[in-house]
């Protein structure tokens, strides 16, 4: 292994660490889950604001919107 991906490595195993440790907290998950049901709803607003030219577009958006929320609802109980 080069001394790059040795420094890459090690860059990603204290990312992972901190933010195991940092999803132990209940702030840091009501946060982030916030976060991710903001973007989703707003990519199902900026669906509504396409619909009138681009249809497929919207369709796309709508959907990512709709699947990710319900996803966060159904999935991300803890």
């Amino acid at each position: 292994m080069s001394n790059l991906d040795q420094k890459i490595e090690n860059a990603a195993n204290k990312i992972e660490v901190v933010a195991n440790e940092a999803w132990k907290k209940r702030s840091f998950r009501i946060v982030s889950k916030s976060i991710s049901a903001a973007a989703e709803m707003g990519l199902m607003i900026g669906a509504a604001h396409l619909s009138e030219g681009y249809k497929s577009a919207a369709t796309c958006l709508f959907g990512l919107g709709a699947v990710g929320l319900a996803c966060d609802l159904l999935f991300n109980r803890k």
